[in-house]
């Protein structure tokens, strides 16, 4: 089984050397052999006068180049970076070059959206984690400059009718 590839002249896309029709818009193949060859450059005539070069036909592919494919990367890199990474390994497999392309693209916008999920769950979640290190004693903050026996700081319970404690109950 043969690895080579034909690309269709129509549409560009890639097909297996053993197809007869392109798989995308169904045109028949025309093997790369069968594509008329290059002239070589036109050699000057004995009077001086340049032979005219014969018209070479052009293949050109069209361009079906979309916006859409980028900006699709672009969204589920930011939202969902932990799918487009994966998705553009899986687009680097593949043999179009759009698709490639689109594959890096997701890859770079995966890591970038990765590093802005990164950034933004650490600015929303500071504030949570400064007051839950102030409240445990000895951790930072106001809870290391507060003494273990929290009774010392607070004055004695009065009742009337009562006579005080000589010292409070710990």
């Amino acid at each position: 089984m043969s690895n080579e590839r034909v690309v269709c002249a129509a549409c560009g896309s890639n097909n297996f050397a053993t197809q007869a029709a392109c798989w995308k818009c169904g045109r028949a193949l025309v093997a790369s052999a069968a594509l008329p060859a290059p002239q070589p450059h036109p050699q000057p005539a004995p009077g001086g006068a340049a032979a005219v070069p014969a018209a070479r036909p052009v293949y050109a592919l069209p361009s079906t180049e979309s916006p859409a494919a980028f900006w699709s990367s672009v969204a589920m890199g930011i939202f969902f970076p932990i799918i487009s990474i994966p998705v553009g390994l899986v687009f680097l497999m593949l043999d179009d070059k759009r698709k490639t392309q689109i594959g890096w693209w997701n890859i770079l916008f995966g890591l970038l959206g990765t590093v802005l999920n990164g950034i933004l769950v650490m600015v929303s979640l500071a504030p949570v984690l400064m007051n839950a290190t102030r409240m445990i004693p000895g951790f930072g903050g106001r809870g290391a400059a507060q003494s273990q026996d929290m009774n010392s700081e607070v004055a004695p319970l009065e009742i009337p009718g009562q006579r005080p404690f000589a010292n409070p109950p710990r």
